[in-house]
């Protein structure tokens, strides 16, 4: 029988909670559905209090096949313990491992993460992201190994607190792509790259999301209101991508580098408007750690943005040059040209309106399956 290695089959980043959420939960049940590609004879969770303030406790983690809806394949409940115990504790800016649990996973199959938290417990670390594929239930009282539990909300719109990763002991020939990056990356494209896999008949290949919305390449907020925007990505980099079984890393990262600073902004000045030539040192700093990694790193080129034409064109002119260098520059393994993907072609400054969300930032679910499935087989099938 074959060796069985363990490779990271799903994940999001840990960051500061946005604000909107509340600072304490107690006596609730937290429900995630995930959804894998790879096959699994067992799982491990990634637990983070990176930016909590106090020690927190979680009383109870199980994993279940997913029936329909909220509720689980009867019988299929296992529960994850850490240390050989149920439930974990973490102190402000800790990170753990759980046990090894013996868990069937299938690709396509969707299962379950349910956590409960018995007693007042600070909720600042986590991911906030929300978009139609990301399902998040939540429910008083203590439901985390029950098959249905009594929602108190659909959670579409809120983080995921605590799990940052899942990792998946599978067959020795997987491994895991990290999509780094920010709000886009936060948001559909992975989800619908993970379908494409399976669609594909593809079963060796993970995408485990590590963006951050609102994040930038070289600079970061320090005040609580916007915190929850991340660490700069040269500081969490290496923190995020290196995970188990992964080799290799999509970028898409920069706009909010380009589109945040603002006349008169006092938490985003203009003097944070970066050159080029330090927006591609901060592309640099990722292909260096990547490389002492052992990771192929893919760049993707920058979405059209209406907002780049302001002040003059100047930001625009960094996008562009930002593009330039990820198409010409051959430092990295290859370009990923979401630009191209869903420009409008008569008005290659725009998105096209199928795949605009109508912010004029972000894709559309369509605009985000048509990145996804433009993304060249050889860069994940080798």
């Amino acid at each position: 029988m074959e060796e069985k290695k363990w490779t990271a089959g799903w994940g999001c980043a840990s960051t500061t909670t946005a604000q909107a959420v509340s600072d304490y939960v107690e006596d609730i049940t937290f429900r995630y559905v995930i959804y894998p590609t790879m096959n699994a004879t067992a799982v491990r969770l990634h637990f983070s209090n990176l930016c909590g303030h106090e020690t927190i406790k979680v009383d109870k983690v199980f994993v279940a096949r997913r029936s329909a809806w909220k509720a689980a394949v009867p019988g299929t409940a296992v529960e994850v313990t850490v240390g050989g115990k149920s439930g974990f504790t973490l102190a402000a800016g800790e990170e753990s491992v759980s046990d090894p649990a013996e868990f069937t996973v299938e690709p396509g199959a969707e299962f379950f993460v349910s956590m409960y938290i018995k007693d007042k417990t600070e909720l600042c670390s986590g991911h906030w992201n929300s978009h139609s594929m990301i399902t998040k239930y939540y429910s008083r009282g203590d439901y985390a190994a029950a098959d249905d539990i009594p929602t108190l909300t659909y959670g579409e719109n809120c983080p995921y607190v605590f799990l940052n990763t899942i990792d998946f002991l599978t067959d020795p020939d997987c491994a895991a792509i990290i999509a780094f990056g920010d709000s886009i990356t936060a948001q559909p494209w992975p989800d619908c790259f993970a379908r494409r896999l399976v669609e594909m008949g593809v079963t060796n290949r993970s995408i485990v999301r590590k963006g951050i919305g609102g994040g930038r390449v070289l600079r970061e907020y320090q005040c609580r209101i916007k915190k929850h925007w991340g660490v700069a990505g040269i500081k969490r980099f290496e923190h995020d991508v290196v995970q188990a079984g992964a080799d290799r890393v999509f970028v898409l990262h920069g706009i909010n580098d380009i589109i945040h600073p603002g006349l008169n902004n006092p938490l985003c000045p203009m003097s944070e408007l970066p050159t080029v030539e330090e927006l591609v040192g901060g592309y640099r700093k990722y292909i260096e750690i990547a490389r002492k990694h052992g990771m192929k790193i893919y760049f993707s080129t920058l979405l059209p943005c209406p907002r780049c034409l302001n002040d003059g064109g100047e930001r625009e002119k960094i996008r562009c040059g930002a593009n330039e260098w990820i198409r010409t520059s051959g430092e990295h393994d290859g370009v990923i040209d979401y630009e191209t993907a869903v420009m409008n072609q008569e008005d290659p400054k725009q998105m096209d309106p199928q795949y605009d969300s109508g912010d004029h930032l972000h894709p559309s679910v369509a605009g985000a399956k048509h990145m996804a499935y433009s993304i060249p087989e050889e860069y994940f099938k080798n």
